[in-house]
C-alpha cells in the first residue's frame, strides 16, 4: 500500500506548533510546499517532479482524491519529496512549527456558495493567523479560483490580515497565471457558470 508509506503519522499531528516539517523526510529540502486540497492531485504529481529538492506536503480528505494522486504517483519507485495527510489541513497546519514552511497554496477551494455557509470558506482570519505563523517571512501564500463572490472574498480576506500583501501590481498579474504555472484538470476544464481563472498571490510580510 502506497498511502502508508508516504502519510503523515498522526502522532505528528499534535496542533501544538511543534512538527519541524524537515523531520519528514530523508532529505534536506531547499524549500516546503504544502498545498491545501489537492483534489485528484495530477497537478500536485507534476510539481513534485519538476522541483525535486523541494518536499511537498500535500491534505486531500477525501479518499477519491487521495487514490487518484497515489495511483499518479506509483511506479518502480515512490517520489522521495512528498508526504500526503488525508483528513482535514488545518490541525496539520497548527502542528507545523513557527517559520517553516515556504509555500501554502490553495487551489480552487470550495466555494460555500450560500452565504450562510461562508464562514466555513477555508480562507478566514483564524486560519490567516495560523497560515501566517508557519509561512516563513517572505514566503507566499498562492490562492486560485474561478468563483467571482469567492475571488472578491479571499482577496478581501487576505488583504485585511496584517501580515500578508498582495503581491499584484496590475491586472494581468491576478488574471493570467504566472510562468511555468501547472493547470488542474478542473482549471483546463472550467466549471458550469464559471468565470475565468484568478490566480492571488499574498507574501508573508517580512
Amino acid at each position: 500500500m502506497t498511502y502508508p508509506k508516504l502519510c503523515i503519522p498522526e502522532d505528528k499531528i499534535t496542533k501544538e506548533a511543534d512538527l519541524d516539517p524537515a523531520s519528514l523526510f530523508a532529505f534536506e529540502p531547499e524549500k516546503f510546499i504544502f498545498e491545501i486540497g489537492f483534489g485528484n492531485g495530477e497537478r500536485l504529481a507534476q510539481h513534485l517532479k519538476q522541483e525535486p529538492k523541494t518536499s511537498f506536503i500535500g491534505a486531500e480528505p477525501f479518499s477519491n482524491g487521495m487514490s487518484a494522486f497515489l495511483k499518479d504517483i506509483e511506479g518502480e519507485e515512490l517520489p522521495n519529496n512528498v508526504r500526503v495527510h488525508m483528513d482535514d489541513a488545518i490541525p496539520l497546519a497548527k502542528s507545523f512549527k513557527t517559520d517553516s514552511i515556504d509555500q501554502i497554496m490553495v487551489l480552487n477551494p470550495d466555494p460555500w456558495h450560500k452565504t450562510r455557509h461562508h464562514k466555513r470558506r477555508i480562507i478566514n482570519q483564524d486560519n490567516l493567523d495560523i497560515f501566517s505563523r508557519i509561512i516563513k517571512p517572505g514566503g507566499m501564500l498562492v490562492m486560485t479560483t474561478d468563483v467571482r463572490d469567492l475571488i472578491e472574498w479571499m482577496v478581501t480576506e487576505a488583504t485585511k490580515h496584517p501580515d500578508f500583501t498582495w503581491t499584484a501590481e496590475e491586472v494581468a498579474d491576478w488574471k493570467n497565471p504566472p510562468k511555468n504555472w501547472i493547470p488542474t484538470r478542473y482549471e483546463s476544464k472550467g466549471a458550469k457558470g464559471a468565470d475565468r481563472m484568478h490566480y492571488l498571490f499574498f507574501q508573508r510580510n517580512k
